[in-house]
């Protein structure tokens, strides 16, 4: 039965989405590869990556946390459905957590997962609680597998993060690429060594995690605000409507 009502989802999907925009003027996607599908059935293509309300998300808005300085939180948000994204780098957890006894994962949106050499907490999700959450957090994760579905995502829990002055690891994938600057506000990491090197670094270095926090919020600011995007927006829409 469930395998039936996959197979009518996607040919639902198949047939849907292009007829969709066949009739639309304006489509907006969130990324490049989302674009280089819709170009195939509409003419007016506007990418808008997120976008982030940077008023809300905001370190200055929440409860400050009080942070244990001896300890560095790992952070992961999300839900059961991409929990199993997390779990493909649960072997460099381990190797991390053998060696660092102060290092501890928190997990926000789903249910805990368990890690033989790692502390492991979890919080539910409300969008009340939310940055109160991610204040407490000092490193934030976003591995992903490299397949169409993942390709076309548009990166939010790397904009919630970096809009909260975190320094950021993630897969280079899809628009991943793009929202992290390798080096200055994140790292992107291919393999479990990438992982597990550049979680070092940002472990044992206090200040590079304050300084790739700083960099990555102001990018949001400048990039991927929700008050740029409407004016952005704004001008697709005008755009479109005078051709």
């Amino acid at each position: 039965e469930r395998n039936w009502l996959a197979r009518y989802k996607l040919h639902r999907n198949e047939i849907g989405v292009p007829a969709m925009l066949k009739i639309s003027k304006l489509a907006i996607v969130e990324n490049e590869y989302n674009a280089s599908f819709a170009k195939n059935h509409v003419k007016n293509i506007g990418i808008i990556t997120g976008p982030i309300d940077t008023l809300f998300y905001n370190p200055r808005q929440g409860k400050m946390a009080i942070k244990n300085e001896s300890r560095v939180v790992l952070g992961w948000i999300g839900s059961a459905t991409t929990l199993p994204y997390l779990l493909e780098i649960c072997d460099i957890l381990e190797k991390i957590g053998r060696k660092y006894s102060n290092v501890y994962l928190n997990i926000v949106g789903a249910k805990k997962i368990h890690l033989r050499e790692m502390e492991v907490t979890s919080d539910s999700w409300s969008i009340e609680t939310e940055v109160d959450k991610l204040m407490k957090f000092d490193i934030g994760l976003m591995p992903v597998p490299d397949n169409a579905w993942t390709r076309g995502k548009g990166g939010y829990k790397l904009l919630q993060y970096m809009s909260m002055g975190l320094p950021v690891i993630a897969s280079p994938v899809g628009i991943n690429r793009d929202i992290v600057s390798h080096g200055q506000d994140g790292f992107l990491a291919s393999s479990g060594k990438e992982w597990e090197n550049f979680l070092r670094i940002l472990i044992e270095n206090r200040t590079l995690r304050e300084c790739m926090g700083e960099r990555g919020r102001k990018k949001i600011e400048d990039k991927y605000s929700l008050q740029k995007s409407q004016l952005y927006l704004e001008e697709l829409i005008i755009r479109t409507a005078v051709n």
